[in-house]
C-alpha cells in the first residue's frame, strides 16, 4: 500500500513538473528558470540564463506584479465605498448568479429563498455588479424592509463597503424606482 501511495505521488509530481512550464508558457506568465521541458534529472542541467538577462527577466516581473496590484486596487476601487445611491433590481443572489433568473416571473421563488434565510440583494441597472445586503448587528434581517421589493427596480441608499472581490451595501432608506419623474400635484 505505501508503494503504490509513493509511486502515485512522484508520477503527480512528474506530471506537474512536466505541465506547470508548458501552461505558463502558453499563458505568458513567467515561472522563473523552470525549463520548458523536463529534463532526466542525472543527466543534463537547466541552463542558467547571463546575468543580464536574469536581470532583466527579474525586473519584468517584478513589474508585472507591481502592475497586477495597481490593477487590483482599480478594479477595488472601481465600486466606490461610503454613501451611496443604487439603482438596480431586488433579487435572490443565489438563483441570479446560478440562473440569471430576476424579475417578476422569479419573485414568488426569490421571496420563499428571503423567508427561509437567503439574504437578498441588488443587482444595479447601469454595471449589472451585484450588491449583497449588509447588516451591522448579529442576528438582525438583513431583509427587512427589502423583500416587499423583490423583482421591483429600487432606488437603494446606503453604505457601500467591498473587500476580497465582494460587494455589500448597508441599506438606509429604499423606494421604488422610477425613471420618469413624478410631478406631485
Amino acid at each position: 500500500m505505501k508503494t503504490r501511495k509513493a509511486l502515485s505521488v512522484a508520477v503527480l509530481a512528474a506530471f506537474v513538473l512536466w505541465i506547470a512550464p508548458v501552461v505558463f508558457a502558453q499563458s505568458g506568465t513567467t515561472s522563473g528558470s523552470a525549463p520548458a521541458t523536463p529534463a532526466p534529472a542525472a543527466t543534463t542541467a537547466p541552463a542558467k540564463p547571463a546575468p543580464a538577462k536574469a536581470a532583466a527577466a527579474a525586473a519584468k516581473s517584478g513589474a508585472t506584479k507591481a502592475d497586477a496590484t495597481k490593477s487590483a486596487a482599480k478594479k477595488e476601487a472601481a465600486v466606490a465605498t461610503g454613501p451611496r445611491s443604487v439603482i438596480g433590481e431586488v433579487v435572490d443572489p443565489a438563483c441570479w448568479i446560478v440562473n440569471g433568473a430576476k424579475g417578476a416571473m422569479h419573485k414568488e421563488c426569490a421571496i420563499a429563498c428571503a423567508k427561509a434565510g437567503q439574504v437578498l440583494g441588488i443587482v444595479e441597472s447601469k454595471t449589472q455588479k451585484l450588491y449583497m445586503v449588509a447588516t451591522d448587528k448579529p442576528g438582525e434581517d438583513p431583509n427587512k424592509g427589502l423583500i416587499d421589493y423583490v423583482g421591483q427596480i429600487v432606488l437603494v441608499k446606503g453604505r457601500v463597503y467591498s473587500r476580497g472581490g465582494a460587494t455589500g451595501i448597508k441599506i438606509t432608506s429604499v423606494e421604488p424606482y422610477s425613471p420618469t419623474p413624478v410631478i406631485p400635484q
